[in-house]
């Protein structure tokens, strides 16, 4: 609790951007590491470079952040365009069949997927968001932020019931998407 107080105490400037940034490092560094072992297998990208890029983009932000928990939940989705913008960029050079794996949850098995598969995902998210936005949240904040369910419900001001009916919605549109 002390450490969500210290960061909540900062203000938006660079500098403190440059503060969260370098308070929330390790964090950054796990959930990068995971993102690329687990659902972006890449010898070609690492964790490092992942969380700098992640911060790169984060200097542009205009806004501050509400806590430590929004900090992280922007750079999870700042990590994902990253990510996006990398499985494209692997299509157009088409070096051919690098595979990307990406989980559907903690519990499922990985599955082996391609740049182009990650490209489809994403074109199905931004379909999702225009459909509902917090539907494209939850799974934002779910599937490539790793949070829980509470977690989700805080950050967006509703109820854990709401975020498990958006959530079992979004996986059933997805994959509906997915298959056509």
């Amino acid at each position: 609790m002390e450490t969500s107080r210290n960061f909540q105490q900062q203000s938006g400037t660079f500098a403190s951007l440059r503060q969260h940034y370098l308070f929330c490092y390790d964090e950054l560094h796990s959930l990068a590491r995971q993102k690329l072992r687990f659902e972006y297998h890449t010898d070609t990208l690492d964790t490092s470079a992942l969380v700098h890029e992640a911060f790169l983009k984060l200097e542009n932000r205009k806004n501050g952040f509400a806590n430590k928990r929004h900090f992280m939940a922007i750079a999870a989705l700042v990590m994902r365009r990253f990510l996006v913008d990398y499985a494209r960029q692997k299509k157009r050079i088409k070096r051919g069949g690098d595979q990307i794996q990406l989980t559907y949850g903690d519990i499922e098995p990985v599955v082996q997927t391609t740049p182009e598969e990650v490209i489809q995902l994403n074109d199905a998210l931004m379909r999702l968001k225009a459909f509902n936005n917090r539907y494209c949240r939850v799974v934002e904040y779910h599937f490539f932020g790793g949070y829980k369910h509470e977690e989700i419900a805080e950050m967006l001001g509703v109820s854990i019931d709401t975020v498990r009916k958006d959530w079992r919605f979004a996986k059933a549109w997805l994959s509906k998407e997915l298959k056509n």
